[in-house]
This record gives C-alpha cells, structure tokens and sequence, in this order.
C-alpha cells in the first residue's frame, strides 16, 4: 500500500536500524543489530547517515523486486519451473503482471519513495549548520532513482492513499526534481549519478533535448549501482542471482532466450559477447515450466555472487541515448550506428554495418540496449517507451510476443507495466477496481 501512517514512521524505524548496522561495519565486523529505533531519535543530526542508508537500502529492495520479475515479463530470462518464492508464477511466465500477485513490488516501490522522502524532510528540518550537505544530495540521489523506477515500472501513480493517476509520469517529474537537487548539492559521482538519472528520466517523458544534453556531459567509464550484501540474508542479496543460483532454486535458465542464440556456448561457457554471459550446466530446473515442460538450467553468469551489484546508470546507457537521438530524430544512421559500434569495440566483440534504414538501425539499437543493460530493470520500460511512441525497429524474435516458440517466444500478450495491486485498491478509499489500468501488447 501507498498510505503512510504511523507504521510507516516504525519502518523507517526498522530501515534506520539497519543503517546504523551498514554503518557500523564498515569499520567493526563484530556488530549487533540494534533493533528498531525510537523515531525521536531520527532528528538527531547523528542519525542522518542512517536514514540515508535506510533509503539506500529500499531502493535496492525496490529493484531486486521489480528487477527480477519484469525480467522474465521482458524475456530476459526463461523460467525453469520454480513458482515460490524465489519462483516465476505461471501467470508471469505467460507474460502476465496480474494486480493479486504485484503487491510486494509495489509496496517496496512505494516503500522506499516514503523512505528516501522522509530522510530529506528530516535532514532539512535539522539547523542548517547541523546539515550534511553530502548526504542530503546521496538521499535526493536515491529518492530520484525511486522515483525512475516507480515513473518506468509502474502504470499508474497513486500517492500516500489519494486517488489514482491516470499515468505514472509524475514519478518521472518527481525524479528529475530529485537528480535536480542532487546534482546541485553534490559533487563526483553524486552529481554524475544524478545527471544520468536525469537523462533516463528524461528520456522516459520524451523531452529528448534534456535527454541529449544530459547524457553527454557523462564521462566513458562512469557506472552508478545499488549494493547488495554476502551476509547470508536473502533479502539482502541480489535476487537475480539468488533465484538463479544452484541451490536452492534453480529459477530461470537462459535457454529459449534470445541470448542464447545471439551468444552460442562454446565448451560450456557463452561468453563471446562478456555483457550477456551464461553457462551450459548439464542439470535441469527444479521443476517443469508451464509453457514448456522441463527446462535445462542454463543460468546467467552475470552476476556472480549474493553482493553483485545491479547497475542504475551507466556510461553506456548514456551512449544509447544519444545513438537514438541521432538515428529516429536527427536521422543520421551512420553516426548512431558509430555510437553502437563504439560500445561493441570497447567490449570486445564485432561492429555491425551501416543498414540502409532507420527501421533496421532501431533494430541493431533495440539488440545493443538489450544487451548493455541485461537484468538490470530496465529493459520492459524500454519496450513500453517503444511501443508508446511507435518507434520502428523490431526486438529479437524470442523477445516478441508470438504465441509460437517456434518462431518467437511463447508469450501470446505481454504486460508492459505493474499494475496498481489489488491490496491498494482493497485498502485506499480513493481508488476502485475500475481505476486500474492495465497496459499490455499482444
């Protein structure tokens, strides 16, 4: 649920505890979590790290939730038969975001919005000469990265138990208020970060200016990522990784992907393109897939470990931005198809030639956007963008929806985005059934 009450001051209560444990151990290993915080405590000065901590932590809870399940809507992943907990339901191994089975993602989301909020409400309210300046513009940064996930991820916005919006592009607005903030308040990577969060943003409104002029000030080699933690708590792991992973789950493979036909294994390892690498395991799933029977466990290798980091902006998305610029408005292919060919060069793998259309150059971006940002959460915003604004090009065949893995994926519909989950509606006067809207391709 959206609305914050009291309970909500308790989670940021429960955040904040962790905060100080992240904090703590950076310098002693031999730490024990404090527990819950009484929230009179929050207005201490000293508890500022914490909260912006706590609302770093969110965020990474929001994007291993959203992360993981729009990974398998978009086809960046097949499933291999888990359904629990770790698992990809039935219903989102057809493709489909159903309002009874999003709730978690939504109220991570939303979770971690009221979150990186409260820390910057609390951080202003302090006496100016009590403010750390660095860490407000670190809980902007966060707050604007929630406000790009909720703006990309989910259909609608609803706002601390209000009404139903008929879009979620405030959220996109609210971001770029953020990276605003941020940018203006920090410096290196801070204000880095939040210039390609801006630029994302951007981009997602269609404001293409802003967009360009944004991802061109980043520099080659910038990376900006969510951490996750090896501490033996899945909760603060990379889900993708720990739904992918030996034991216990074996959750998805990357066999029926379109990765697997664009990255051949060679002896076991699939690696001839290291951005979407994976391995042939000889074992199968933990269990049959509905679409498919049993599916062989091939998994993704691209995240190696519980604390593998999931990137939210990167110098390379910046590069994307601007070859699509320059392909669908300034329509200059070669120089667009230059941009893509300069990522691929830096990676190590072969150029692709000029194509004679613009269709055919989206095509070549749509693959390189799908490859650079591979399990990363962002790559069903991209489809939905796409689609929105009837941009040509075609995805990979086993991303498409087709109804025929024989010729494309198995997938007959796709959502393109969360839906206002059906515990908000049962728990928000403001909003019924009949305000949900649903956003799918078929």
């Amino acid at each position: 649920m959206t609305r914050i009450n009291f309970k909500g001051v308790k989670t940021f209560a429960r955040f904040m505890s962790l905060g100080l444990l992240v904090a703590a151990a950076s310098c002693d290993t031999d730490v024990i979590n404090p527990g819950p915080i009484d929230a009179r405590f929050l207005d201490d000065p000293n508890a500022q790290a914490a909260m912006v901590n706590g609302a770093g932590r969110a965020l990474s809870e929001a994007l291993n939730w959203t992360g993981y399940t729009s990974a398998a809507i978009a086809r960046e992943v097949h499933p291999s038969g888990s359904t629990g907990s770790f698992g990809i339901t039935p219903e989102q191994q057809r493709g489909e975001l159903l309002w009874d089975q999003v709730g978690t993602q939504w109220t991570t989301a939303h979770r971690a919005r009221f979150m990186g909020d409260e820390a910057i409400r609390r951080i202003q309210a302090l006496e100016s000469a009590d403010q750390d300046q660095t860490l407000l513009a670190q809980a902007h940064l966060y707050a604007g990265y929630t406000n790009r996930l909720l703006g990309e991820q989910m259909c609608q916005a609803v706002y601390d138990g209000g009404p139903a919006e008929a879009n979620s592009d405030s959220h996109l607005q609210k971001a770029i208020e953020h990276f605003n903030s941020a940018a203006s308040l920090g410096a290196g990577d801070i204000a880095l970060a939040a210039a390609a969060g801006r630029a994302s943003a951007h981009l997602m409104l269609g404001n293409w200016a802003s967009a360009v002029a944004d991802a061109g000030t980043i520099p080659a080699g910038f990376s900006y990522s969510a951490r996750y933690f090896a501490i033996g708590d899945d909760t603060q792991s990379n889900r993708i990784y720990v739904a992918g992973k030996a034991q216990p789950y074996k959750a998805h493979s990357q066999i029926f992907t379109w990765i697997e036909q664009y990255n051949p294994e060679t002896g076991g390892v699939a690696n001839t393109d290291p951005r979407v690498s994976w391995r042939v395991s000889g074992e199968n799933g933990d269990a049959a897939s509905s679409c498919c029977g049993v599916i062989a466990w091939n998994p993704q290798t691209k995240y190696t470990n519980d604390d593998s980091p999931i990137e939210l902006s990167s110098y390379e998305e910046m590069q994307l931005i601007l070859a699509e610029n320059e392909i669908m408005n300034n329509g200059d292919i070669g120089q667009g198809m230059a941009i893509i060919n300069a990522l691929r060069t830096a990676a190590g793998v072969a150029t692709e030639a000029v194509p004679a259309t613009q269709a055919e150059a989206m095509t070549l971006l749509k693959r390189e956007h799908a490859i650079e940002m591979w399990l990363e959460g962002r790559r069903l915003p991209a489809m939905r963008r796409w689609q929105a604004s009837g941009t040509p090009g075609d995805l990979q065949p086993l991303e498409q929806v087709s109804g025929d893995v024989a010729v494309g994926s198995h997938l007959s519909s796709r959502s393109l985005c969360f839906p206002i989950p059906e515990s908000e509606v049962e728990t928000n006067s403001n909003i019924s059934a009949s305000n949900v809207i649903f956003v799918t391709e078929s």
